[in-house]
C-alpha cells in the first residue's frame, strides 16, 4: 500500500488524520475539558476502508484501535483485537506494515501501542476510557477513579459512585463483561503474536495491566466480586479443594488451601486484597482490618512520592529523608 500508486494517497490520509488526532490532543492544556479530536473520526472510517478492501496492514490496524478506543470505548478496543485475531490467524504471513521483512520491526506498531521502556500510546487513552456505560471519552475514567483513592478527593470519589448507582449492578456487569472480553480477545492475541514471533513478540503488559485496572475499578464501583479460580486451577497448583461438608473431629470446618500462584500482575493481587477487604466489612463491620487492608491498596497504587508526602507530610524531613537515599528532591529538580 505505501508503494503502491494507486493506494498510496489514502494511506497518507489516514496517517495525516491520525498525526492531525494526536497533534490536537497533545495542545490541551492540563485541567481543560478533553474533547475527542474530530480526525479519529477520519482515522476510524479510512482504517475500515482500507483493511476491509485495500490492504490486511498491521499499522493500520494500531491505528484503527486508538481511534475505535476513542470513539466507542472498550466495545471499539474488543472489536479490533477481535478482528486481528483473525487476521493473525488466517493471513499472518501476508500481513503488511511499515517495514515487511523484520518481525521485530513488522510488529513494531503493536509495540508502539504498548510502549517499550515506557508507556505506550494506547495506555492513557485506556486511562480515559469511561467506566460507566454509556460515558462520554474522559468522563468517569480510570483517571478519575486513580485520583479519587487520595485522601483529598472524597468528592471525585463520591461523583464516580453516584455515576455507577444510577447506571446500576446489572448495567455495569453487562459493560464489565465486554472489558472482560476485550482483555480476553488481547489474551489471544498476545498469545498468537508470541507463538509466531517468539522473542521478537511486541511487549504486551502495559496494554493487560491497564484494561485489568479498569476492570479492577468497575468491579469496585458497582460492588461487584471478583471471579474465584476454578477449582480445576487451584488443583493444578497442587491444592485440592476440600469438600465444603469436610470437617475434622472437632467439628471445625476443614479450610481450602490457598495458592498465590494464579495470581498474574500487581493489579490481580490488589484486586485480591480488596475482596478480602470486602469480606471483613461485611463479616466484622466494626473491625480495622477492612479499612488497613483498603489503606495499604490504596498506598500500593501510589507512585513514591505520593506516597512519601503521605507518610512524611513535612517537606523539610521529606527532603532530608531523599537526600539520605541518594534521590534527588522533587522541589529541586530543574534548578
Amino acid at each position: 500500500m505505501r508503494n503502491n500508486t494507486v493506494s498510496r494517497e489514502i494511506y497518507y490520509r489516514i496517517k495525516d488524520a491520525r498525526n492531525a488526532a494526536r497533534t490536537a490532543e497533545r495542545s490541551i492544556i492540563p485541567g481543560e475539558t478533553i474533547a475527542i479530536a474530530p480526525a479519529w473520526h477520519d482515522v476510524s472510517n479510512l482504517g475500515l476502508q482500507i483493511l476491509s478492501s485495500k490492504s490486511k496492514d498491521i499499522e493500520v490496524l494500531a491505528w484503527l484501535a486508538e481511534a475505535q478506543l476513542r470513539l466507542r470505548g472498550f466495545s471499539g478496543l474488543h472489536d479490533v483485537y477481535v478482528a486481528t485475531v483473525s487476521l493473525l490467524d488466517k493471513h499472518f504471513d501476508a500481513l503488511h506494515s511499515i517495514g515487511d521483512g523484520d518481525i521485530e520491526e513488522r510488529f513494531a506498531p503493536f509495540a508502539g501501542l504498548n510502549g517499550v521502556g515506557g508507556e505506550g500510546t494506547l495506555i492513557q487513552a485506556i486511562r480515559l476510557t469511561s467506566l460507566i456505560p454509556g460515558g462520554k471519552f474522559a468522563q468517569f475514567s480510570l483517571w478519575d477513579f486513580q485520583l479519587s483513592q487520595r485522601p483529598n478527593e472524597t468528592e471525585r470519589l463520591k461523583e464516580l459512585q453516584q455515576a455507577a448507582a444510577e447506571a446500576g449492578v446489572a448495567q455495569m456487569s453487562a459493560y464489565l463483561d465486554v472489558l472482560t472480553g476485550c482483555i480476553a480477545a488481547f489474551d489471544r492475541m498476545v498469545e498468537i503474536l508470541d507463538i509466531h514471533c517468539g522473542d521478537q513478540a511486541p511487549p504486551s503488559s502495559n496494554t493487560r495491566n491497564v484494561l485489568q485496572e479498569a476492570a479492577s475499578a468497575i468491579r469496585m464501583l458497582a460492588g461487584i466480586e471478583a471471579p474465584l479460580a476454578a477449582p480445576q486451577a487451584l488443583a493444578s497448583q497442587g491444592s485440592e479443594p476440600l469438600p465444603a461438608s469436610e470437617t475434622d473431629e472437632s467439628g471445625a470446618i476443614g479450610l481450602r488451601p490457598v495458592s498465590a500462584e494464579p495470581i498474574r500482575s500487581r493489579e490481580e493481587a490488589f484486586e485480591l486484597l480488596i475482596a478480602v477487604a470486602r469480606y471483613f466489612r461485611r463479616t466484622e463491620p466494626h473491625s480495622p482490618i477492612s479499612m488497613s487492608i483498603e489503606t495499604l491498596v490504596r498506598r500500593g497504587r501510589m507512585d513514591f512520592f505520593e506516597l512519601l508526602a503521605e507518610l512524611l507530610p513535612e517537606q523539610q524531613t521529606r527532603n532530608a529523608v531523599l537526600t539520605a537515599a541518594g534521590i534527588q528532591p522533587v522541589a529541586d529538580k530543574g534548578g
